[in-house]
Protein backbone atom coordinates (compact mmCIF):
# COMPACT_ATOMS: atom_id res chain seq x y z
CA UNK A 1 0.00 0.00 0.00
CA UNK A 2 1.20 3.60 -1.00
CA UNK A 3 2.55 5.60 2.18
CA UNK A 4 0.76 8.83 2.89
CA UNK A 5 3.50 11.65 2.01
CA UNK A 6 4.76 13.95 4.82
CA UNK A 7 5.27 17.66 4.66
CA UNK A 8 8.37 20.02 6.60
CA UNK A 9 6.88 21.74 9.55
CA UNK A 10 8.45 24.73 10.72
CA UNK A 11 8.27 28.66 10.40
CA UNK A 12 6.20 29.20 7.21
CA UNK A 13 4.28 26.02 6.88
CA UNK A 14 0.50 26.01 6.92
CA UNK A 15 0.15 23.94 10.35
CA UNK A 16 2.44 26.24 12.06
CA UNK A 17 0.39 29.57 10.91
CA UNK A 18 -2.80 27.92 11.94
CA UNK A 19 -2.16 26.68 15.02
CA UNK A 20 -0.83 29.79 16.12
CA UNK A 21 -4.15 31.31 15.65
CA UNK A 22 -6.12 30.96 18.66
CA UNK A 23 -9.40 30.48 16.48
CA UNK A 24 -8.43 27.01 15.65
CA UNK A 25 -9.41 26.09 18.64
CA UNK A 26 -12.90 26.99 18.36
CA UNK A 27 -14.40 23.42 17.05
CA UNK A 28 -11.86 21.88 19.94
CA UNK A 29 -15.13 20.92 21.72
CA UNK A 30 -16.66 18.60 18.76
CA UNK A 31 -13.14 17.29 18.19
CA UNK A 32 -12.83 16.35 22.02
CA UNK A 33 -16.17 14.87 21.71
CA UNK A 34 -15.12 12.86 18.53
CA UNK A 35 -12.75 11.51 20.62
CA UNK A 36 -14.71 10.16 23.54
CA UNK A 37 -17.23 8.66 21.08
CA UNK A 38 -14.57 5.77 19.56
CA UNK A 39 -14.93 3.26 21.93
CA UNK A 40 -11.54 2.54 22.50
CA UNK A 41 -10.36 5.99 23.12
CA UNK A 42 -13.38 6.93 25.07
CA UNK A 43 -13.11 3.83 27.05
CA UNK A 44 -9.05 4.90 28.32
CA UNK A 45 -10.51 8.10 29.13
CA UNK A 46 -13.72 6.77 31.02
CA UNK A 47 -10.96 4.14 33.11
CA UNK A 48 -7.64 6.43 32.90
CA UNK A 49 -8.42 10.15 33.31
CA UNK A 50 -10.42 12.15 35.48
CA UNK A 51 -12.03 13.73 33.06
CA UNK A 52 -15.68 13.22 33.75
CA UNK A 53 -14.75 15.42 37.54
CA UNK A 54 -12.56 17.93 35.66
CA UNK A 55 -12.74 17.88 31.83
CA UNK A 56 -10.80 21.02 32.11
CA UNK A 57 -7.37 19.24 33.55
CA UNK A 58 -7.22 16.61 30.51
CA UNK A 59 -7.28 19.78 27.91
CA UNK A 60 -4.93 22.61 29.71
CA UNK A 61 -2.31 19.32 30.66
CA UNK A 62 -2.65 18.01 26.76
CA UNK A 63 -3.07 20.57 24.17
CA UNK A 64 0.42 22.71 25.20
CA UNK A 65 2.15 19.22 25.08
CA UNK A 66 0.42 18.52 21.38
CA UNK A 67 0.57 21.55 20.07
CA UNK A 68 4.17 22.17 21.40
CA UNK A 69 5.00 19.16 19.09
CA UNK A 70 4.19 20.84 16.24
CA UNK A 71 6.19 23.86 16.97
CA UNK A 72 9.64 22.24 17.40
CA UNK A 73 12.50 23.75 16.43
CA UNK A 74 13.68 20.67 14.08
CA UNK A 75 12.35 17.08 13.15
CA UNK A 76 14.60 16.22 16.45
CA UNK A 77 13.30 17.64 18.70
CA UNK A 78 9.57 17.44 17.21
CA UNK A 79 10.31 14.02 17.13
CA UNK A 80 11.63 13.89 21.22
CA UNK A 81 7.93 16.12 21.97
CA UNK A 82 6.17 13.10 20.21
CA UNK A 83 8.07 10.38 21.68
CA UNK A 84 7.16 11.85 24.88
CA UNK A 85 3.72 12.23 24.47
CA UNK A 86 3.25 8.94 23.14
CA UNK A 87 5.24 7.51 26.03
CA UNK A 88 2.32 8.98 28.78
CA UNK A 89 -0.24 6.38 26.75
CA UNK A 90 1.34 2.82 27.73
CA UNK A 91 -0.43 1.66 30.86
CA UNK A 92 -3.32 2.97 29.28
CA UNK A 93 -5.15 -0.06 28.44
CA UNK A 94 -8.52 -2.50 29.40
CA UNK A 95 -11.61 -3.30 28.14
CA UNK A 96 -14.67 -1.52 26.95
CA UNK A 97 -18.31 -1.24 28.08
CA UNK A 98 -18.70 -3.83 25.23
CA UNK A 99 -16.11 -6.57 26.09
CA UNK A 100 -13.36 -5.20 23.50
CA UNK A 101 -9.71 -5.06 24.37
CA UNK A 102 -8.28 -1.73 23.90
CA UNK A 103 -4.85 0.03 24.10
CA UNK A 104 -4.05 3.79 23.34
CA UNK A 105 -1.10 2.57 21.78
CA UNK A 106 -3.19 0.56 18.88
CA UNK A 107 -2.48 2.73 16.26
CA UNK A 108 -5.85 2.98 15.09
CA UNK A 109 -6.63 4.40 18.64
CA UNK A 110 -4.32 6.87 18.21
CA UNK A 111 -4.56 8.45 15.00
CA UNK A 112 -7.97 8.74 15.96
CA UNK A 113 -7.38 11.50 18.26
CA UNK A 114 -4.62 12.76 16.17
CA UNK A 115 -7.39 12.84 12.99
CA UNK A 116 -9.68 14.66 15.01
CA UNK A 117 -6.90 17.41 15.91
CA UNK A 118 -6.26 17.19 11.63
CA UNK A 119 -10.21 17.58 11.57
CA UNK A 120 -10.32 20.79 13.84
CA UNK A 121 -7.85 22.62 11.89
CA UNK A 122 -9.49 22.02 8.55
CA UNK A 123 -12.75 22.98 10.56
CA UNK A 124 -11.35 26.29 11.62
CA UNK A 125 -10.14 27.14 8.26
CA UNK A 126 -14.07 26.58 6.88
CA UNK A 127 -15.72 28.13 9.73
CA UNK A 128 -14.16 31.31 10.89
CA UNK A 129 -10.60 31.33 9.28
CA UNK A 130 -9.21 32.14 5.65
CA UNK A 131 -10.93 29.55 3.54
CA UNK A 132 -7.96 26.83 1.75
CA UNK A 133 -7.60 26.50 -1.53
CA UNK A 134 -7.34 22.26 -2.86
CA UNK A 135 -3.84 22.78 -2.84
CA UNK A 136 -3.05 24.31 0.57
CA UNK A 137 -5.49 21.47 2.03
CA UNK A 138 -3.58 18.88 0.34
CA UNK A 139 -0.37 20.76 1.96
CA UNK A 140 -2.11 20.92 5.30
CA UNK A 141 -2.91 17.18 5.28
CA UNK A 142 0.96 16.22 4.38
CA UNK A 143 1.88 18.64 7.45
CA UNK A 144 -0.29 16.48 9.79
CA UNK A 145 0.93 13.75 8.14
CA UNK A 146 4.46 15.18 9.45
CA UNK A 147 2.84 15.92 12.72
CA UNK A 148 1.69 12.12 13.90
CA UNK A 149 4.57 10.71 12.54
CA UNK A 150 6.74 12.45 15.59
CA UNK A 151 4.89 10.32 17.76
CA UNK A 152 6.67 7.01 16.46
CA UNK A 153 3.58 5.00 16.68
CA UNK A 154 2.99 3.23 13.41
CA UNK A 155 1.15 5.19 10.28
CA UNK A 156 -0.42 1.98 9.00
CA UNK A 157 -3.77 3.79 9.80
CA UNK A 158 -2.70 6.82 8.11
CA UNK A 159 -4.89 7.76 4.96
CA UNK A 160 -2.75 7.94 1.88
CA UNK A 161 -4.03 11.71 1.10
CA UNK A 162 -6.82 14.28 2.17
CA UNK A 163 -9.49 12.89 -0.28
CA UNK A 164 -9.05 9.22 1.45
CA UNK A 165 -8.31 11.17 5.10
CA UNK A 166 -11.92 13.05 4.57
CA UNK A 167 -13.17 9.06 3.49
CA UNK A 168 -12.07 7.37 6.47
CA UNK A 169 -13.07 10.07 8.71
CA UNK A 170 -16.56 10.26 7.47
CA UNK A 171 -16.86 6.02 7.43
CA UNK A 172 -15.61 6.36 11.30
CA UNK A 173 -18.15 8.68 12.46
CA UNK A 174 -20.95 7.14 10.43
CA UNK A 175 -19.76 3.37 11.38
CA UNK A 176 -17.49 3.51 14.68
CA UNK A 177 -18.93 6.24 16.56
Amino acid sequence: RRRAEGAPLGPGSLLWRIAADGRCLLPGTAAGILQLMHPGLGAGVTDHSNFFDDPFDRIFRSIPLIWGSIYATDDEEGEARGRRIRDFHPDIKGVDHHGNRYHALDPDVYWWAHATFTWEMFRATELVMAPLTSDEKDQLYAETVTWYRRYGVSDRPVPVDRAAFEDRFAEICADEL
